[in-house]
């Protein structure tokens, strides 16, 4: 039986696209492959995405909690979607790379301080969306991997560093991939894991560990299930929780999990999910539960699921929790300052039915 407190309470408020006096909890225009990046002063910073018909949504929002209403925030230089959004420790935020106008994927980042953006001079080494941008302990961020549209994948990878606002090409993964995760462990090294290559097509079970202080990368055991666009969460015992994605060998979207242990270096199946989900959500709370939200299920009826559940790491399993008042997939969850997570945006679909979303969600614990 779930113990009390995992149920979580959601509120979800629809309003119109135009703000009247008092309308609040949603943002200013639908999108999804945005980010959605807590500041130092605890305002989130929405940035990019795709929205009807997949325009680019133009400009930023700043959620403010306990703000009646999202505010329009700067714009940045580039509309991108697929893109990363990191805080680095002086609390400004790198935006890197993603899918730009004029369809093509960029090798362009900027710098946003709280107030504005500066556009960096130095571009990275190779042009990447659907990457993965981890922080490392001395303040450094490494991105790996990527897409190149309709191009290929890359094995290829830079560091960022915050003083010089430099990129500098680091060691190459031992598999190009994109939409895999990256996972920075206790000890400081980066877990990534799964992804998929280009062409072929293929998704990955393959593993590897970047360590900062030799800037190489190393094989680990391989995984459960080869997987791309899922998650992968650190949890306080040190182990790293890998959920869902796509199979490309099982041709299909996966309910398996697996747990990754540093201290041997292997990974071992972990408790099914309540159903299979790709482009879904995984949040560390600050009880050590993980909250799972939304996600694409192509079984059937190509649908968005709505359900979200928690995973306990005491007891290795997964309870259900009150599901999203709307299906989204793409979405962001954002753990706010209060514990409380935000989910904003993203992509339903139904069939042929395509819809982006506006729509915000507070789920408090």
């Amino acid at each position: 039986m779930p113990r009390i407190g995992w149920q979580l309470s959601i509120a979800l408020i629809l309003v119109a696209l135009t703000h009247s006096v008092g309308a609040q909890e949603q943002m200013l225009a639908p999108r999804y492959a945005h980010t959605a990046t807590v500041l130092a002063d605890g305002r989130v910073l929405i940035y990019g995405g795709l929205g009807p018909s997949d325009v680019f949504v133009a400009g930023t929002e700043l959620f403010e909690p306990g703000s009646p209403q999202f505010r329009r925030g700067p714009c940045g230089h580039k509309r991108r979607a697929f893109h990363t959004a990191t805080r680095l420790p002086d609390g400004t935020i790198l935006v890197a790379g993603g899918f730009i106008l004029p369809y093509s994927t960029s090798r362009t980042a900027e710098l946003f301080d709280g107030r504005r953006f500066v556009f960096l001079e130095q571009k990275m080494s190779a042009p990447r969306e659907l990457h993965a941008a981890t922080l490392l302990d001395d303040g450094r961020v490494l991105l790996t991997g990527g897409f190149v549209g309709g191009v290929t994948s890359l094995a290829k990878c830079d560091l960022f560093e915050p003083t010089a606002r430099t990129f500098q090409p680091t060691g190459d993964m031992h598999f190009s991939r994109f939409g895999h995760a990256a996972c920075r462990l206790t000890d400081g090294r980066v877990l990534v894991t799964g992804g998929s290559q280009y062409p072929g097509e293929r998704s990955l079970a393959q593993a590897e560990l970047y360590d900062p202080a030799t800037e190489e990368f190393q094989r680990v055991g391989r995984m459960v299930a080869d997987r791309f666009r899922h998650n992968a969460t650190l949890l306080p015992d040190r182990r790293v929780l890998v959920t869902g994605g796509y199979s490309a060998t099982a041709g299909r979207q996966l309910s398996s999990t697996e747990l990754f242990d540093p201290a041997t270096g292997t990974f071992t199946a972990g408790p099914d999910m309540s159903e299979p989900r790709m482009d879904h959500t995984a949040t560390l709370l600050p009880n050590g539960q993980v909250l799972i939200t939304g996600g694409f299920n192509g079984a059937g009826v190509p649908h968005t699921v709505s359900s979200c559940e928690l995973f306990d790491p005491e007891e290795g399993s997964f309870h259900r929790a009150a599901p999203l008042p709307r299906a989204v997939h793409e979405h962001r969850a954002t753990l706010l300052p209060s514990g409380s997570v935000l989910v904003s945006g993203g992509l339903k679909v139904e069939g042929e039915d395509k819809q982006a979303v506006a729509d915000v969600g507070v789920i408090s614990p």
